[in-house]
């Protein structure tokens, strides 16, 4: 499916942060690892007139995408960094599809992308937290767990590069997702982790 063949102005039309959320479909449904690189190429060559440069229309202007990322993160519609890869959230599968109905005219549905993916994002985040040696440490004796910063982020699939806001913002989700699932004790295991981190309790949030 090719969005270029639709009118320019469809897509001028269309948010950039929803622009950037179907690239990121675009490049996982053809089984390619979404780069920071890889989806610039992606939107530039899918939408050049909202991802170029203004005065030199061939070249694309990687600063546009800045902002969108982090408010898309932020929104916990994506995972992932610069430095590493982007994934959509369940959330921002179901935009994506949004999206690909404005851009292509047609009706899809959320549960689209999870009849062709299997299991979603979420639950995979669930299951690798479930299986993990902190979680198990922590489920033994949650009075006296501990855990350094090292482990915490490779838990949250970060590396020691990644931003402390990213960090937390990747949290945040694990813990928004787990409500969602009614995890209570992956809950309070990750509220224990952030406690231990950092001082504060997690109990209200």
């Amino acid at each position: 499916m090719n969005v270029q063949t639709k009118p320019t102005k469809i897509y001028e039309n269309v948010k950039m942060q929803d622009l950037i959320i179907y690239a990121i479909h675009s490049i996982t449904q053809k089984r390619e690892i979404c780069t920071y690189e890889r989806l610039v190429k992606e939107c530039f060559e899918k939408f050049p007139r909202v991802f170029s440069f203004k005065k030199y229309s061939r070249w694309p202007d990687s600063l546009k995408f800045d902002r969108p990322l982090r408010t898309l993160r932020q929104k916990g519609l994506i995972v992932g960094s610069v430095r590493g890869h982007f994934e959509l959230t369940r959330f921002g599968q179901d935009l994506a599809y949004k999206t690909e109905s404005i851009l292509l005219g047609k009706e899809a549905t959320p549960a689209k992308i999870r009849e062709s993916t299997g299991r979603s994002l979420d639950d995979k985040i669930i299951e690798n937290l479930k299986q993990s040696d902190t979680f198990r440490r922590f489920q033994e004796n949650p009075q006296s767990f501990t855990i350094s910063e090292t482990e915490f982020r490779s838990l949250l699939r970060c590396t020691l590069e990644t931003p402390e806001r990213v960090l937390k913002q990747n949290l945040e989700y694990h813990k928004n997702i787990a409500e969602l699932y009614g995890e209570k004790d992956i809950i309070r295991f990750l509220s224990a982790c952030k406690k231990r981190l950092y001082g504060r309790s997690e109990t209200n949030g």
